[in-house]
């Protein structure tokens, strides 16, 4: 019998105008590629609590509101990966101070949401993070 499951995560799109926050990862699995800031929920931790943990301790932001997007399966056998993801959105527009990448993140910064699709067809995205940043951008 298989004992093991799949991750239990949070992430979170802050977007500002037209540009979305994205942390760089630095560990496994998709190390080194972009994604929605975010992370492993705690036992007993409700997820909206989880997302802006995980926004606060991965760039520095200090989020009020957020709100439900949707939930992301991400099953990745060739990274011994599997993982729901509860994707959150900022209520608001980011209009703070700079990101700060911290915890486990190499480097945070906004890209263009534009350039997302391209740069996941590159690779250098988690996989379905474009279609996920223009949901986001689209409400």
């Amino acid at each position: 019998m298989n004992t093991r499951r799949p991750l239990l995560g949070v992430s979170v799109c802050l977007l500002r105008g037209e540009e979305v926050c994205l942390v760089r990862r630095g560990h496994a699995p998709w190390a080194g590629a972009w994604s929605l800031p975010g992370g492993r929920v705690e036992f007993g931790e409700r997820l909206e609590e989880a997302a802006r943990r995980e926004m606060r301790e991965e760039t520095g932001v200090e989020l009020d509101a957020v709100e439900l997007l949707r939930l992301h399966e991400s099953i990745d056998p060739a990274h011994d990966a599997h993982a729901v993801i509860a994707v959150f959105r900022a209520l608001e527009p980011w209009n703070g101070p700079a990101v700060e990448a911290a915890d486990d993140a190499e480097e945070a910064r906004f890209f263009p949401v534009a350039t997302v699709r391209a740069m996941e067809g590159e690779g250098r995205t988690t996989p379905g993070l474009a279609s996920i940043v223009e949901e986001a951008a689209a409400r």
